[in-house]
């Protein structure tokens, strides 16, 4: 790989940071992995970026194996010493087999990819046949000036690009959350888009 390349990859992995633990979050991950995964047939899925863990909990309580995968060496360290399956690896490279899984998660992690097509076309590569690609991202309407943020596309840009990666989307939706913190009664609105594709 191209030298200045690698050094420029170096430079961008000084921004991860270690994914803080929210309730609401979790609230999320119950409610998507409800609709999408507790009544599917998932065996194998990749939960690329796992954050606090949570999701890997979840895909447990289903009996789902679950593979994750971060960047964060504090993050890994957590969920290994949890007994969990854990890499640490970029999700543009992903170091596993063609078809290596049928359900790829991928919850709060694209935007932090600076090739984001790469990404979805290595998540192509390692589902099976019949494989599902699950994508939430951040609006790009509140989150754009996040420091760790490189990705944050329209919902139409989105999907094309998920189109360009070669998925069909079979659903799309959005969670809505109100926030309270640092005693602001009133909050804020944050806007989450959710994606559920199929590999073609």
């Amino acid at each position: 790989m191209n030298e200045h390349f690698n050094k420029h990859l170096e430079e961008l992995k000084k921004t991860v940071y270690h994914e803080p633990k929210f309730a609401y979050h979790e609230k999320m991950i119950d409610s998507a992995m409800g609709h999408f995964v507790k009544n599917g047939s998932f065996t194998n899925a990749l939960d690329v970026g796992f954050g606090t863990g949570h999701s890997l909990l979840k895909f447990k309580e289903l009996g789902i194996k679950a593979t994750g995968i971060t960047l964060d060496e504090g993050e890994y360290k957590d969920a290994h010493f949890l007994g969990y399956d854990v890499r640490l690896m970029d999700m543009n490279f992903l170091d596993f087999e063609d078809g290596s899984f049928d359900l790829v998660w991928c919850r709060h992690a694209l935007e932090h990819s600076v090739m984001p097509l790469i990404a979805l076309m290595e998540f192509k590569r390692v589902l099976g046949k019949v494989g599902f690609l699950y994508v939430e991202v951040p609006s790009h309407m509140i989150h754009l000036e996040n420091a760790n943020h490189y990705s944050m596309f329209t919902d139409e840009a989105w999907q094309a690009l998920f189109r360009k990666a070669g998925f069909k989307l079979l659903f799309r939706c959005q969670q809505v959350v109100t926030i309270v913190a640092n005693g602001n009664s009133q909050g804020y609105t944050d806007i989450y888009p959710q994606y559920w594709m199929r590999k073609e």
